[in-house]
């Protein structure tokens, strides 16, 4: 009897680490019985509401970008680890921003599965997140040009925000509770941070006790939870009920979560088939690729009502055009790897670096500066997804590829 209740309770305890879980909901229903909290952020919330209700097709076809300043913060992390932490962090910006602008490699999958969803479409924000560069904060150890990421660093003194890192996105990575937690439409101006545990951040073989675990290991937990920071709820809303919703016009309303791969269209709730490949439910990372155009349309309202909030003077213009000037060809691929970057965007000594998700380095090339479209042989490598490494002068620039 007493193996079986044994085996009973190691098997319920990897049933609750297998079900992804965010906090969010909770730390808001706890943050909002604090008044002073409570009036400020209804007051980010009304000047959200006068934005939304502006024109939603002016905000929906807006093309400029607006640029976020991020800071990452290991306040356990080891001071030797730093190059391998700062790659983590570089990598998982590059996630952010292909899920935030709907170019992941694995959104072709809803191609599909859109045929169980009918007028629902995948969404793009015009935003750029990136490791701030200059002018950081006094008596963090960090020089000018290098990325605002500190290790060592108490953040907030353990608190959820610290004024010294107001007007950027803080992502605060460390042991905690779950895999993520973040405010419901977060403060810039406040110092607000994002937490996400150790073991649901970035992609690769991690850094010391910093190691993404299977199946929160491609970096969608940042996703889900800078995404209720730019103001979205879960898909079944706060409460979690069929008279609910979740403020967004084209997720169907449901009334719970879904975790692991649920096939598309399989789970039904309050007589809808639910979105259970969206960011902002709980589906594993693998199974995770698309926000709605109904939630970049709230983002970026939300974005918009903040964005002054966001210090203008920390970011480097250079990374931003090098990032804006480069391109994957023909992904996913097959037997060549085609890149296309802007005139004079590559310096002498350029190289391209494809690693595989255990952050093991399966080939490097240099690549010409002159060209501005050159071909790498991708022929001998195995199926599978794969991340690039671009390298030009400080520069330097992930995207996930996969080949057939």
């Amino acid at each position: 009897m007493k193996k079986i209740i044994f085996l009973f309770l190691a098997l319920l305890s990897f049933n609750l680490y297998a079900q992804r879980s965010c906090g969010t909901d909770a730390y808001m229903k706890q943050k909002l019985q604090n008044p002073i909290f409570r009036a400020k952020y209804e007051t980010r919330q009304a000047f959200f509401r006068q934005e939304f209700k502006k024109n939603t097709n002016k905000l929906g076809s807006k093309k400029v970008m607006i640029k976020v300043p991020v800071a990452i913060h290991f306040p356990n992390g080891t001071p030797s680890d730093r190059t391998c932490l700062e790659a983590m962090s570089r990598a998982q910006i590059d996630v952010l921003n292909a899920d935030f602008k709907g170019t992941n490699a694995d959104i072709s999958n809803w191609s599909a599965a859109s045929t169980h969803y009918s007028g629902i479409n995948t969404g793009s924000l015009e935003v750029q997140f990136e490791l701030a560069t200059s002018n950081h904060p006094a008596g963090m150890g960090l020089a000018e040009g290098n990325v605002a990421v500190t290790i060592g660093y108490n953040f907030g003194s353990g608190t959820d925000s610290d004024a010294n890192w107001a007007g950027y996105i803080n992502i605060v990575v460390k042991d905690i509770s779950g895999l993520g937690v973040a405010p419901l439409g977060g403060s810039p101006a406040n110092g607000d941070s994002t937490e996400i545990d150790h073991k649901a951040f970035s992609l690769g073989s991690g850094c010391g006790a910093i190691v993404p675990e299977t199946p929160y290991h491609l970096g969608r937990t940042v996703t889900h939870e800078i995404g209720h920071f730019l103001n979205l709820p879960h898909t079944w809303g706060f409460e979690g009920t069929c008279a609910e919703d979740d403020g967004v016009s084209d997720t169907p309303n449901i009334d719970n979560s879904t975790g692991g791969c649920a096939t598309p269209g399989s789970v039904i709730m309050c007589g809808n088939k639910s979105l259970t490949m969206n960011y902002m439910d709980y589906p594993d990372d693998s199974c995770a690729y698309m926000f709605t155009q109904g939630q970049m349309l709230r983002s970026t309202a939300y974005l918009n009502t903040i964005v002054s909030e966001f210090k203008s003077n920390v970011l480097s213009k250079d990374s931003f055009q090098f990032e804006k000037s480069f391109a994957v060809l023909s992904n996913p691929l097959e037997n060549e790897l085609r890149l296309r970057t802007g005139h004079n965007i590559l310096e002498k000594g350029a190289s391209i670096q494809i690693f595989d998700l255990r952050g093991v380095r399966i080939l490097k090339s240099s690549l010409n500066k002159n060209l501005y479209e050159q071909n790498i042989n991708v022929s001998t490598l195995s199926s599978g997804l794969y991340i690039i490494k671009v390298t030009s002068g400080s520069n330097e620039l992930h995207r996930k590829i996969i080949i057939k």
